[in-house]
C-alpha cells in the first residue's frame, strides 16, 4: 500500500532516508518538468531539481502540519528556478519539454517525429518570453494538468488571478508564435 505524503514526511523527519527517497521519487518528474521550463536544457533542469530536493530536505521541518506538500514543493521549485535564472544571466538554447510525449501509441514516421520536436522546441523557446510566475502557471496547467484551484495554491493568489495569468500568457504565446511564423495546425 502506498504511504501518503504526510506519512512519508513524518518518517523523513524521524530520520528515514528511505521515506525521503520515496517522497522524492513520487515528485521528481513534476519538479523536473517545472525546472525544465525555466532551465531549458536537461542538464540545467537536473541541477535545479537537485537543488530543490536539497532545499526540501533542509526545510522539511518548516512545513506546517496542516499544509499540503505538493503546493509547498512547487513553491520551492519556483523559487529555486528563479534563483537559478538570476545566476545564469545569459541567453540559452532550449530542448523539447518531453521528447516522446506524442510519439506513444503508434509508429510515427521520421518526418512526424521531427515536426513534433520542432514544435516542442519552438513552444519551449516561446515559454521563455513569459515572466517566471506566468511560465509556472502555464507549465502547471498545460504540462501537469493541475486545476486552477491547485495552481492558485502554488502561486498563492486567487483563482481569478490564475485565470487572468493563463489568459494573458496564452495570448502572449500566440502573438509570439505568430510573429515568428511558427503557428502550427
Amino acid at each position: 500500500m502506498d504511504r501518503t505524503d504526510n506519512i512519508l514526511i513524518q518518517e523523513s523527519l524521524s530520520g528515514s532516508m528511505g521515506a525521503f527517497d520515496d517522497l522524492m521519487e513520487r515528485y521528481q518528474g513534476l519538479v523536473y518538468k517545472v525546472a525544465l521550463s525555466y532551465g531549458g536544457r536537461r542538464e540545467h533542469a537536473l541541477d535545479i531539481t537537485q537543488n530543490v530536493f536539497l532545499s526540501v530536505y533542509e526545510k522539511l521541518d518548516s512545513l506546517r502540519a496542516d499544509a499540503s506538500f505538493k503546493p509547498w514543493l512547487l513553491r520551492i521549485t519556483y523559487h529555486e528556478s528563479i534563483n537559478w535564472l538570476r545566476k545564469q544571466r545569459r541567453h540559452q538554447d532550449h530542448e523539447p519539454v518531453d521528447e516522446n510525449a506524442p510519439l506513444l501509441g503508434r509508429t510515427h514516421t521520421q518526418e512526424e517525429v521531427l515536426l513534433w520536436q520542432e514544435k516542442a522546441e519552438c513552444l519551449t523557446r516561446s515559454l521563455s518570453c513569459l515572466n517566471p510566475k506566468h511560465r509556472l502557471a502555464v507549465t502547471l496547467k498545460y504540462y501537469e494538468g493541475m486545476s486552477i484551484r491547485e495552481i492558485s495554491g502554488v502561486l498563492e493568489c486567487s483563482e481569478m488571478m490564475v485565470k487572468n495569468i493563463l489568459y494573458r500568457s496564452l495570448e502572449k504565446l500566440r502573438q509570439r508564435l505568430v510573429q515568428t511564423g511558427r503557428v502550427f495546425q
